[in-house]
């Protein structure tokens, strides 16, 4: 078995990114602009990475893991966000508006119109997941900030860039072959909560190819894991991670990845309330 290892996310340049999320303790590094921090994936099967869009992303859509394969590639793109800072103003679009089919939005990109008027609106508040399946139309605009969960791949087809100059590739014929208007899309109820002495648990999502909880800490205590690997990270406060053989200190812009294996941990705040988002395989 590994041991638990700390981990720190890796800026990516991307021309929507600002300057560094301090709050976080993710500075930008050389990049004049990083709108995206990794972390790596050969220690865990999913991609797990803060976005700070300081401008509008483009709206795009994923394939599903069939369209994928069928284009030679390994799978498609799940993916959900947990809402971490938002603008008053800020804005998702996830989804077709009412009304709006799959046919009526791709011919409008097509012809190079601003397709999002076409989309649901979304005003995520700090602490909303939201559910974005493949083949689901999507765009974060600026001023929000999210952590994200996903499958390995960075396959993205670009349906509208905003006018962005430089002009970026748009990829509507293979949007139009992967697109889907799919009703679990949007903003994700809470399960109800359950207490464990000084542990709150919350599950906020649930999907064949993962799944994101919440656990908040007023006091002390043991957290059982589940047969495979797990990647927490702290939302607010920092507390030490505590299990055979080791321990670590845990707090916001940095991730605690939990191999297979480690069987309980337990948690010990260092301040009246911890909150850290885990995040593992289904």
């Amino acid at each position: 078995m590994s041991s638990p290892v700390v981990l720190v996310p890796e800026p990516v340049a991307r021309p929507w990114g600002g300057v560094g999320l301090p709050a976080l303790g993710l500075e930008r590094g050389p990049h004049e602009r990083v709108g995206e921090w990794w972390l790596p994936t050969d220690a865990f099967p999913l991609l797990v990475k803060v976005i700070d869009a300081r401008e509008n992303l483009s709206i795009q859509l994923h394939p599903d893991d069939e369209r994928a394969r069928a284009a030679g590639l390994p799978n498609g793109k799940t993916e959900a966000w947990y809402v971490l800072d938002a603008e008053p103003d800020a804005r998702l679009l996830v989804g077709l508006a009412d009304g709006v089919g799959t046919s009526e939005f791709l011919d409008r990109a097509e012809a190079g119109e601003d397709v999002s008027p076409l989309l649901r609106s979304i005003r995520p508040r700090p602490g909303d997941v939201v559910f974005v399946p493949p083949g689901t139309v999507h765009a974060i605009l600026a001023g929000v900030v999210v952590l994200e969960a996903q499958q390995v791949s960075d396959t993205t087809y670009r349906v509208f860039d905003w006018n962005r100059r430089p002009a970026r590739e748009l990829h509507l014929a293979d949007a139009r072959l992967a697109v889907r208007d799919d009703p679990d899309a949007g903003v994700v109820p809470a399960s109800p909560e359950t207490a464990d002495g000084g542990l709150r648990h919350v599950v906020r999502l649930e999907c064949p190819k993962f799944a994101l909880a919440d656990l908040i800490a007023t006091g002390p205590g043991r957290v059982p894991l589940g047969p495979k690997a797990e990647m927490w990270t702290a939302r607010t406060g920092t507390a030490r991670v505590v299990w055979p053989g080791g321990e670590a200190t845990l707090a916001p812009g940095r991730f605690l990845l939990l191999p297979a294996g480690v069987e309980t941990v337990d948690v010990l705040p260092e301040e009246p309330t911890f909150h850290a988002v885990r995040i593992r395989e289904p």
